[in-house]
């Protein structure tokens, strides 16, 4: 296996995580609509990825962030 195709297994790697989080924060977006923003603060600083997008879509929907 030559190193271009290393570095394409790995990207493909990093897509596929980063869609799966996707696909479960979606999830949990609905979920997260009812906690309070302190909740909310402590999944972003603590939780796992699919939290922490869930989270922060949230609290930028609350007036948060930029």
């Amino acid at each position: 296996m030559g190193f271009w195709s290393s570095v394409g297994s790995i990207a493909k790697g990093a897509v596929d995580s980063l869609a799966e989080a996707s696909k479960e924060a979606e999830g949990l977006t609905a979920d997260y609509r009812r906690e309070n923003d302190d909740y909310l603060k402590r999944k972003v600083q603590s939780g796992r990825m699919a939290e922490k997008m869930a989270a922060t879509k949230i609290l930028k929907e609350r007036g948060y962030g930029s």
